[in-house]
C-alpha cells in the first residue's frame, strides 16, 4: 500500500511538472515607449527635491544624441553648477562625475535608477488590463487613453518606486514626480524647455 502512495505522488509530480513547463511565457515584444523616448533632442526641467524632509532644487537637462541613441542626463544647481551627470546607452546607467556635494553612493544608485526609467526602452510587457502592463522585471506601467505612459511603479522590500507623468505636450511629460517609498525621497519636474 505504501509504494502505491509513493508511485502516485512521484507519478503526479511528474504530471504537474510537464504541465507546468509547457506553458509559453505570455510576455510580447513591447509597443510602450519610455516617456522620454522619442524625437526631441533636449529637455530640461526644474527640479524640486525633498530628502527626509530637506528641500533643494535644481535643473534637470536630458540631451538625446540619435546617432550614438543614448543619453546625457545632467542635474545643476539653480546657478547652474553640476552637481552630477549620468550617461544612459542600451538601458544601463552609470554616472560620469559628481560633485564634492553628491558623493553618497546610495543617493547616487537611487538617483540613477529613478532617471533611468524616463528613457530606458520598455522591450516586453505582459497585459494586465487595457491600460496596464507588467515587465518581466516586475516593473508595472500604467498608460493613458492615447497610450502615453502616465504611471510607472517598480515594487520592492525596501525602496519601491512610483512615478507619475502628466500633460504630455509635444509627446513628452510636462510634469513628472517621484516617490520613493522607504527612504524619504520625492522629486517633481516641471518642464521649462524642450528642442
Amino acid at each position: 500500500m505504501r509504494y502505491c502512495q509513493i508511485i502516485c505522488l512521484l507519478l503526479s509530480s511528474v504530471f504537474f511538472h510537464s504541465c507546468s513547463s509547457s506553458k509559453t511565457s505570455s510576455y510580447h515584444k513591447s509597443e510602450l515607449t519610455a516617456p522620454l523616448l522619442g524625437e526631441h533632442n533636449t529637455a530640461l526641467y526644474k527640479a524640486s527635491i525633498n530628502v527626509f524632509g530637506n528641500y533643494f532644487s535644481g535643473l534637470v537637462l536630458l540631451k538625446h544624441n540619435a546617432e550614438k541613441d543614448d543619453y546625457n542626463i545632467v542635474m545643476l544647481s539653480e546657478v547652474g553648477l553640476t552637481i552630477c551627470e549620468f550617461y544612459s546607452h542600451d538601458n544601463e546607467i552609470v554616472l560620469r562625475k559628481a560633485s564634492s556635494l553628491f558623493k553618497s553612493k546610495k543617493a547616487q544608485s537611487v538617483l540613477a535608477e529613478d532617471l533611468s526609467f524616463l528613457v530606458d526602452e520598455i522591450s516586453e510587457v505582459k497585459a494586465k488590463s487595457d491600460s496596464r502592463y507588467k515587465s518581466n522585471s516586475g516593473i508595472i506601467y500604467s498608460t493613458n487613453s492615447d497610450g502615453q505612459v502616465n504611471q510607472i511603479r517598480k515594487r520592492r522590500l525596501v525602496n519601491g518606486v512610483r512615478i507619475d507623468f502628466e500633460d504630455y505636450k509635444k509627446g513628452i511629460p510636462t510634469n513628472i514626480y517621484f516617490k520613493n517609498k522607504g527612504i524619504g525621497f520625492s522629486m517633481k519636474l516641471k518642464l521649462i524647455k524642450v528642442s
